[in-house]
């Protein structure tokens, strides 16, 4: 058992003794994702799009053909920050649902439905624009007086 301990000591201290000088290994410094990427730049096939707040919601990145007329815009989650990731506005509106959703398959005909769920409280549909540039998905839900229009948006 002694002679383990004569081993194992001095190679023990000749370890401590030769990297004790060494300079400590720094961890790894991962860049800031806002720093690499560019700025993300918006071309939507409906036109314009917004870039600002509109009744203090931010609407940046929104086609304006999407906000659909005289609703008053709630709120906005997510961030466009590359192809494929969105963002999900929330309005509301006094027109119908069906009128609403009329309006948007008017203005999406052009667009393949890739989605289309019709339940009693609402109705959600997903867009997919020519040549899958965006994609739209949309839920009308009518609620007392109102219709509740959720639009989630992203480019491809």
């Amino acid at each position: 058992m002694q002679a383990k301990h004569f081993i194992f000591l001095p190679l023990m201290t000749s370890l401590m003794l030769f990297t004790a000088g060494c300079p400590k290994k720094k961890p790894a410094v991962l860049p800031d994702s806002s720093a690499t990427q560019p700025a993300f730049k918006f071309q939507s096939v409906l036109g314009d799009i917004y870039q600002g707040e509109i009744a203090g919601v931010d609407l940046t990145g929104l086609p304006k053909k999407l906000h659909y007329p005289g609703a008053k815009p709630l709120a906005r989650f997510g961030k466009y920050e590359r192809p494929r990731w969105g963002c999900s506005y929330n309005f509301e509106t006094t027109d119908r649902a069906e009128k609403v959703l009329n309006y948007f398959q008017e203005l999406l005909k052009e667009w393949e439905i890739v989605q289309r769920f019709n339940e009693e409280t609402y109705t959600m549909l997903v867009f997919r624009a020519p040549g899958d540039k965006e994609v739209v998905e949309l839920t009308v839900t009518p609620k007392e007086d109102k219709t509740v229009i959720v639009i989630g948006h992203t480019y491809n």
